[in-house]
């Protein structure tokens, strides 16, 4: 195990700007009676983000990803354009929204890890240890969600490099899927970008939250915004935008139903990272001082923002060659590269894309991968720059099985999915949602009213009777509906009661 005066450089080390942050990154303290004892929202031992700006982009870059520049605007075309979008944006303010913010107070007052932060929390509000496994239960989350996602953005690298070539430069159909197939079928080569990536994504985090995260997500996330938004602005130059832009846009009620309704809530609370610990891990570096609900508001705003913009100049592409949309990893590796012209411009428009989807999906990994490195460095005592590669190495070991899911593996199915599309499931479609459930029911249930009080502290107080009711009630509500459409239970129940 290396010293820990080894790590000095890289994490343990205490920079200036800690002291001197913008934020008030001295001694807050927010007092609240719980039973006669006093609750404090305590220092950061770990120090604290720059400025609200750079969190902004922090958290921007761990919302920002595939589902950004792929799904939403998928499921906005497929449910009924503005009619979809007009759910999912209720959904963002009042389900994804209101746990946000408590994700970040919760992180902010317990300042450690996940599980333990969770222990803290229950010591606080007089309930029992167990609900640290809620902290558990995100930490696991992140993990496996990262396990899968970096396959995905090893062949988004591979790709970027693929049409830079022209490999991919006019090819049909079966050419496009056979050349998906064989990267995705290749162990070799598909290891070699998932370990890649898990290198890149380890360096910056070995680097520490301040030096690593916040560094690149300050630079890395308004370069993708100004890629993104010259991928648009081509598109809509070069060719008719106006069938994407009704696909994408024109409200059409009767195609939204009640599965686009359960879909956007789903869509909102996924896109924000919340039930799976990361937004709590970046609440234990945020200042008592800083504007949580402005914060939020604004994570929100650019998380839409990215997903119209990416929306237009994808679809926009797509339908001027003719193509239609397909959902999921179809959509990424086989449908856009058909849609490229054979063109300089083309070529240029596929590396912009590929480039944009790597720097989100890079952004997004540093977030997933920093609440194990916390665990282990606050639990074990390691220094970041070991406890962020031993993360990284139990990540990638665990990104094997869904890597192999489309080679060694790939016949191995149970209830007609591989491992692969199991893990996506189980993480996406139960544990976080659940977790988040569990998060709400906490803060609004278990916490008193006075601890709550305490961590919302005296900024925007007229805001506080409006955000607990949206916790516990849209909140909590969704995920429940959202957690028995998983489980095929909604479907039964329209089955039984339409005959």
């Amino acid at each position: 195990m290396p010293s820990r005066r080894g790590s000095t450089r890289l994490a343990s080390r205490r920079l200036p700007a800690d002291r001197t942050t913008a934020e008030g990154a001295r001694t807050h303290a927010v007092r609240g009676e719980q039973r006669g004892d006093r609750v404090n929202i305590r220092e950061s031992s770990h120090g604290y983000w720059s400025s609200s700006r750079n969190f902004v982009w922090v958290a921007a870059g761990a919302t920002i990803g595939i589902s950004n520049l792929t799904r939403v605007p998928y499921l906005m075309g497929e449910y009924g354009g503005s009619a979809f979008l007009l759910v999912y944006m209720l959904s963002l303010l009042l389900i994804a929204a209101p746990l946000l913010a408590a994700e970040w107070m919760l992180g902010r007052w317990a300042r450690d890890d996940l599980i333990a932060g969770f222990a803290r929390l229950a010591d606080a509000a007089s309930a029992r240890r167990a609900w640290k496994l809620v902290g558990g239960m995100a930490l696991a989350g992140a993990v496996l969600i990262l396990s899968y996602y970096s396959i995905i953005a090893g062949w988004s690298m591979a790709y970027t490099f693929r049409v830079a070539s022209g490999a991919l430069s006019g090819v049909g159909e079966q050419a496009a899927t056979e050349v998906f197939l064989e990267l995705a079928r290749d162990p070799e080569r598909s290891l070699s970008w998932h370990t890649l990536f898990m290198v890149i994504a380890c360096v910056v985090v070995a680097h520490g939250f301040r030096e690593g995260i916040e560094r690149a997500a300050i630079r890395l996330m308004p370069s993708a915004a100004l890629l993104l938004l010259a991928l648009c602005c081509y598109a809509v130059a070069t060719t008719d935008a106006m069938p994407a832009l009704r696909w994408l846009l024109l409200p059409d009620f009767s195609r939204l139903g009640w599965r686009g309704v359960i879909e956007a809530m789903h869509q909102a609370f996924f896109t924000m990272s919340l039930g799976i610990g990361v937004m709590m891990n970046l609440g234990v570096y945020l200042a008592v001082a800083a504007p949580v609900k402005r914060l939020a508001l604004s994570i929100l705003l650019i998380d839409l923002a990215f997903s119209l913009i990416a929306g237009v100049a994808l679809f926009t592409m797509i339908f001027a060659a003719g193509l239609q949309p397909a959902p999921g990893l179809a959509l990424i590796f086989q449908v856009v590269p058909r849609s490229l012209p054979s063109s300089v411009g083309g070529t240029l428009f596929g590396v912009g894309f590929f480039t944009a989807l790597f720097i989100v999906t890079l952004c997004s990994a540093t977030a997933l991968l920093e609440p194990l490195t916390r665990y282990l460095i606050d639990r074990l005592r390691w220094t970041r720059v070991f406890a962020a590669t031993s993360s990284a190495l139990m990540i990638w070991y665990l990104g094997l099985g869904s890597l192999l899911s489309f080679s060694v593996i790939q016949d191995f199915e149970l209830a007609g999915r591989n491992f692969f599309e199991w893990v996506q499931f189980l993480t996406a479609s139960w544990l976080a949602p659940a977790t988040g459930l569990l998060v709400c029911v906490f803060v609004v249930s278990i916490m008193p009213r006075d601890l709550i009080s305490a961590m919302w502290g005296d900024r925007d107080r007229w805001l506080y009777p409006a955000w607990f009711f949206a916790l516990r009630y849209p909140a909590r509500l969704s995920l429940i509906v959202v957690l028995l459409y998983a489980s095929g239970v909604l479907d039964w129940l329209v089955r039984f009661w339409t005959g």
